[in-house]
């Protein structure tokens, strides 16, 4: 087994959204050696690698402030299955206006999401001034401290191949799980689940002004100018986009462009591949080898537990017409190719590392 002295490392569930990541971090939620970070990242949104160095101070206003703009795309309302915050009795926080860390990620770790946030407020501001990735390797010595002591963390957030770069660069020590579904699948979730309708339209929208969502420089949460669209959006709400399914033509060519763009970042690295569809295809075959992978270890009783989670559901394509079903097949054919290709310049279809 890895890491005799306990040491804790680290790693990432790399995906598109919508590809069955939630589902992963509720299988790794259960090894008792994990640490499951639920959506951490994402839910901290347009501060979550920015600036470089902070404060305890500053990370933990980040991790703790909420805002009217993401409360819009994440409340019990909105994402009643995701937003776990919204099942917590006599909460100390509003469900629909909460922290961000107390939306999923805490909830995921705690049946006491509230003790646990009190314990960070009283603990975080007074870290002293480092790089940003330091104080999230703090926050997550922490947190695996509380939970009894864990050896690795795994971090998993919605859409995180749009980060890979930054990721990869703030965090060299972690492991790396590619997690993949078929494209057309990921796309028709992709239009009914609010955060990716937002993520789409200012893909679509901003791009012409040459703000790109999924640049590896730049994307959402590392830009300097995001905290600022995150401002406008709150003035100016978010329910005419929330309201409307994006087109199976903007859908489709925002997947494709992520795939394109996180792939290519990924080429060369040692990672595990993982496919939604082997995993619930066969569950304990796909959860052995994930937890060896992470770890070195897949305890029977962990492999036994989460190999109940995964379930196959029927297709969405079928609903459509055929000409939906060619837009979107068409939509896909670039992304594809690109998990195609990747594919074909590893090793082999998965790597131990």
């Amino acid at each position: 087994m890895r890491n005799p002295a306990h040491k804790l490392t680290g790693g990432f569930i790399l995906g598109s959204a919508r590809c069955g990541s939630t589902l992963v971090s509720d299988i790794l939620r259960l090894h008792p050696a994990i640490l499951s970070l639920s959506e951490l990242f994402s839910t901290v949104g347009p501060n979550a690698f920015r600036p470089d160095q902070l404060t305890g101070e500053t990370f933990w206003r980040n991790l703790s402030k909420p805002s009217r703009a993401l409360s819009q795309i994440g409340n019990p309302d909105s994402a009643p299955n995701e937003f776990l915050y919204g099942r917590v009795e006599t909460p100390a926080h509003d469900p629909w206006f909460c922290p961000p860390i107390l939306a999923i990620t805490l909830p995921h770790l705690s049946h006491s999401p509230d003790a646990l946030f009190a314990q960070l407020a009283s603990e975080i501001p007074q870290w002293n001034r480092k790089d940003v990735g330091d104080q999230y390797r703090a926050l997550f010595q922490s947190l695996a401290n509380s939970q009894g002591g864990k050896q690795i963390w795994v971090e998993r957030s919605g859409g995180s191949l749009v980060a890979a770069k930054t990721l990869l660069d703030m965090f060299p020590e972690a492991r790396l799980v590619l997690l993949l579904r078929n494209g057309p699948d990921t796309v028709l979730s992709m239009r009914d689940y609010p955060a990716t309708r937002v993520a789409i339209w200012m893909w679509r929208h901003l791009r012409p002004f040459g703000i790109d969502l999924l640049d590896p420089q730049t994307h959402y949460g590392r830009g300097a100018l995001w905290p600022v669209i995150e401002r406008f959006g709150s003035v100016f709400g978010l329910r005419s986009i929330l309201a409307k399914r994006p087109s199976l033509t903007d859908s489709a060519a925002f997947w494709s462009a992520m795939m394109e763009t996180g792939l290519q970042t990924l080429t060369g690295r040692d990672l595990m591949v993982l496919s939604y569809e082997e995993l619930c295809a066969a569950p304990r075959q796909e959860i052995t080898h994930l937890g060896q992978y992470l770890l070195g270890d897949a305890p029977e009783a962990w492999v036994a537990a989460a190999s109940h989670l995964p379930e196959q559901r029927p297709s969405k394509i079928a609903t459509l017409t055929t000409t939906e079903r060619e837009t979107l097949y068409a939509g896909c054919a670039r992304g594809e190719l690109a998990i195609r290709e990747f594919q074909s310049r590893r090793p082999s279809s998965r790597t131990d590392g």
